[in-house]
């Protein structure tokens, strides 16, 4: 991903990073969009609102960080926690940048993504598509979505490898 105008951090992985109650970075947030508004500077560059689904599958508020949104953040903390804030967040972006990252996408996206592949998989089964076939059509859907998984996320059974060495080249 080398657009990252367009990258963000899920403010869920930011107080994971700050070791912060995510309520707590969600209040801190908006009072930044709140003193970003009363100056009229435009806080879409740096925090964008969003929503994710919790594990009893409830809508709840987060928000998207942009590199500028954790350059800002990173400002704000002192001492430890902001030089480790900051080196984590340099991280992040450069594994975005270099294509790296397993997922980028808000919640929401991950989530559904995470659907299809379930529904891929029953759907596959019920077909009686072999366990390989399935993790690939799984890992081009990932694809189109912008996912990297591993290189070795699908994996052909050694007699399937066999019979493809043996097939006459046309």
């Amino acid at each position: 991903m080398n657009d990252l105008s367009k990258a963000t951090v899920s403010s869920l992985e930011i107080a994971d990073m700050v070791e912060k109650d995510h309520a707590m970075l969600l209040r801190d947030l908006r009072r930044y969009i709140n003193q970003f508004a009363a100056c009229n500077f435009a806080s879409g560059d740096f925090f964008k609102e969003s929503t994710y689904l919790d594990a009893n599958n409830q809508r709840r508020p987060c928000f998207l960080v942009t590199k500028k949104g954790c350059e800002f953040i990173a400002h704000k903390l002192t001492g430890t926690k902001g030089t480790i804030f900051t080196a984590k967040y340099i991280n992040r972006f450069h594994e975005m940048e270099e294509g790296n990252v397993l997922c980028t996408l808000s919640p929401n996206i991950a989530f559904g993504v995470a659907n299809l592949g379930k529904v891929t998989r029953t759907i596959m089964k019920e077909q009686g598509s072999a366990p390989h076939k399935i993790a690939e059509t799984f890992k081009m859907q990932c694809e189109q979505f912008g996912i990297k998984l591993p290189e070795d996320f699908v994996k052909v059974p050694e007699y399937e490898q066999m019979e493809l060495m043996l097939m006459p080249k046309i």
